[in-house]
């Protein structure tokens, strides 16, 4: 875990392999994040620069995160937040070993009644750089719940077994578990289209989608520069490629979940 932590950037970036994909596809690449979200995170804020340098993430892993390649190669603080107290008690102990103070990890499993005062009682001030929300559940109705953060750049995880023209959430539960709703694990957070509804509302624009269909990105809008494309959900969408490879269409998967209760997000 120690010598993870020690990895270096790719020498060539954008990786030659990509370097003809359109959109932030093209820049992908991971150190420590899952979907190529590294590469992305270091394409937009060499567009809109760094302001900041905070962070906060919701689901983190002690070697995997959107958030650690900030931190050890930007010099980014922050704050995690997840409900596994080991992925906490592990990370502590890393960070100490790397002399790093200035982010803060919280066990705590979220819900609409702790939220604020969670993130609040952090410390953190009302601007950061970055908001990351992986949370398999509740991702749409924590979003809409942050009036009291203003992140230039959010990453959130959609659900692309929803497909790209249909705007759903799944209920809100205090509780949430994904294989508990559904033993597929499809029944989760909320369409791509209905995180852009939510965006623009809260000033946002969409930017894209990881190429494996696991996060979309967007930017406040007065962040915006002229090299970034702001596109919508029909063509910012991608399929789960992980779901793909088990043999299910994306029509099939939500085929699996129709049923079920969602929100129809206006």
């Amino acid at each position: 875990m120690y010598n993870i932590w020690k990895k270096n950037d790719p020498s060539e970036w954008p990786l030659p392999e990509l370097v003809n994909k359109q959109g932030i596809e093209k820049y992908e690449y991971s150190l420590f994040s899952q979907n190529g979200e590294d590469g992305i995170i270091r394409y937009l804020f060499s567009e809109i620069g760094f302001g900041s340098k905070l962070f906060l993430e919701f689901g983190f892993g002690v070697t995997q995160s959107n958030s650690l390649r900030l931190i050890l190669k930007e010099g980014f603080g922050g704050v995690f937040i997840d409900g596994n107290e080991l992925s906490v008690k592990y990370f502590k102990q890393v960070a100490k070993l790397f002399g790093i103070t200035n982010v803060v990890a919280i066990s705590k499993f979220l819900n609409l009644n702790n939220l604020e005062t969670t993130i609040t009682q952090s410390g953190l001030p009302e601007e950061i750089d970055l908001l990351s929300i992986d949370v398999d559940g509740n991702d749409y109705w924590f979003w809409e719940a942050i009036k009291f953060l203003s992140p230039r750049i959010v990453i959130i995880e959609y659900n692309a077994s929803l497909g790209q023209e249909l705007s759903l959430s799944t209920l809100y539960d205090p509780n949430f578990n994904r294989h508990e709703k559904h033993s597929s694990g499809f029944y989760c957070g909320a369409s791509i289209k209905a995180f852009e509804i939510l965006g623009k509302e809260k000033g946002y624009s969409l930017i894209g989608c990881d190429s494996n269909g696991v996060n979309a990105f967007f930017v406040r809008d007065d962040c915006l520069t002229e090299n970034i494309q702001v596109i919508s959900s029909q063509l910012a969408y991608r399929p789960h490629k992980n779901r793909l490879e088990r043999g299910l269409s994306s029509e099939e998967q939500f085929t699996i979940i129709k049923d079920l209760q969602f929100v129809n997000i206006q």
